[in-house]
């Protein structure tokens, strides 16, 4: 799977309306005080969202086309903002922010892995695209389909929709129900295409296949058992990264979803405690890694 998303055209300048937006989420978030965050959300929420998303497209203009090599010695790039701001969000979001937050994943793994360090990076996106799960989908379906993107972010989105179809000790039956069944019918369709795609690679390749069967596996969507045996009958799968087929197969029978940890979505825990009192992502590991 080749990497040839083109990008979009990016803010060269930084045109928003209140500055402290920049200020306060340009800084290392051990240097933010909790009175200068507050501040943030006395701006009213759609002048907000505003700056909130113009700082963010501005950010991955000035990161675009570089490696992780360039990203690290470049002085006119920070880490900091897209964590920050994608975290802010949470808080001011419209719907117009679920394709800002979706860019952030469109870029290359080097751009991905310099706002969004290691696997704890995780951390930082997968509550504003669990909010892109709640209203609008489709757009992750999407996702997992387009051309040219990297196989890493379409494993950070599988990730959060086998964390959306775990969450269910504190909704009601209905609304799990309506999540198992919104999963299901994302996963049966992107399975139906990566079929047909592969192995000519234009949207998928073994190491995404895997993380969306693992995915999968862990949501418990018993009812794609037959799609899960035509994957692994052509081979489509790395069994270090979700298993061999039987146990699978037991285990959506048996068990259902997995217990994995909730997504954190609450602003202060995100911005200002260390990643591993959060979440320290330890409950998923691939086949491999155990």
């Amino acid at each position: 799977m080749e990497y040839t998303y083109k990008g979009k055209n990016f803010p060269k300048d930084l045109n928003i309306k209140h500055q402290e937006v920049f200020t306060t989420l340009s800084k290392d978030p051990l240097d933010i005080t909790r009175r200068e965050f507050d501040h943030l959300f006395d701006i009213p929420t759609e002048e907000f969202c505003a700056d909130e998303e113009q700082l963010i497209l501005w950010e991955l203009g000035k990161q675009w086309g570089k490696s992780a090599e360039q990203l690290e010695s470049d002085t006119t790039v920070n880490h900091f903002i897209i964590r920050n701001t994608l975290i802010s969000l949470l808080s001011s979001y419209s719907f117009s922010s679920f394709d800002v937050v979706l860019e952030v994943l469109r870029q290359s793994e080097d751009i991905i892995r310099f706002n969004l360090p290691d696997y704890n990076g995780f951390t930082y996106v997968l509550p504003m695209l669990s909010m892109v799960f709640e209203y609008e989908p489709k757009q992750l379906e999407q996702f997992l389909l387009e051309e040219g993107l990297t196989d890493y972010s379409k494993r950070i989105v599988a990730e959060l929709l086998a964390r959306m179809g775990c969450d269910t000790e504190t909704k009601t039956e209905a609304n799990n129900k309506k999540v198992h069944d919104e999963l299901s019918g994302i996963f049966s369709r992107v399975l139906d295409v990566y079929i047909s795609d592969y192995p000519t690679g234009n949207i998928c390749d073994k190491y995404v296949v895997s993380h969306v069967v693992k995915a999968i596996v862990n949501s418990g969507l018993e009812e794609l058992s037959e799609q899960l045996k035509t994957v692994y009958s052509k081979d489509m799968v790395d069994k270090k990264i979700c298993g061999e087929l039987d146990t699978n197969l037991s285990v959506m029978k048996d068990l259902g979803c997995a217990d994995l940890n909730y997504i954190e979505t609450g602003i202060y825990p995100l911005m200002f405690l260390p990643t591993y009192l959060i979440w320290d992502n330890a409950d998923n590991p691939d086949f491999g890694e155990q």
